[in-house]
């Protein structure tokens, strides 16, 4: 078993282990909106947010994204900074300006502080450099980021 399945796994058992020890109420799948144009890189994303409980929708271009959240409740994004057309940093500056509480979460390749401070500047909560780490996805769901907008 590889380490990053063996993450997934161990996050898995204790999200089911903490589910059974709180009282049950109304379940409210929160919907994540992934815009990534590696098929790939998405296709772990929404399986990780599946498991985690999440609603995914998956696109491929920062138009696709705007699109869905014109239409669509989202309550988080995680946005490729790069994409093909319109960057992610496009779409997270108009995402934050439509939908001031969603949670923006940018990812790239380049992980440096220099891509942080972009991402920051263009309304993102956090940056994660990829690849993406699933406890380091988890936290960043689970978490309250308002200090950067």
């Amino acid at each position: 078993m590889t380490t990053e399945t063996q993450v997934r796994t161990d996050l898995h058992e204790e999200r089911l282990r903490q589910e059974q020890q709180t009282p049950r109420t109304q379940a409210v799948r929160r919907c994540v909106l992934v815009v990534e144009d590696d098929p790939a890189q998405r296709d772990l994303l929404v399986e990780l947010l599946s498991d985690w409980g999440y609603d995914s929708v998956p696109v491929g271009s920062a138009e696709e994204g705007e699109f869905v959240a014109k239409r669509r409740k989202v309550d988080a994004a995680i946005v490729d900074v790069f994409l093909p057309g319109r960057s992610g940093a496009a779409l997270m500056t108009r995402l934050r300006e439509r939908i001031p509480d969603v949670l923006l979460i940018g990812i790239s390749a380049l992980g440096d502080a220099s891509m942080a401070r972009t991402c920051k500047g263009v309304g993102a909560d956090l940056f994660i450099s990829k690849p993406v780490m699933p406890d380091e996805l988890a936290r960043a769901l689970t978490c309250s980021h308002t200090a950067w907008h």
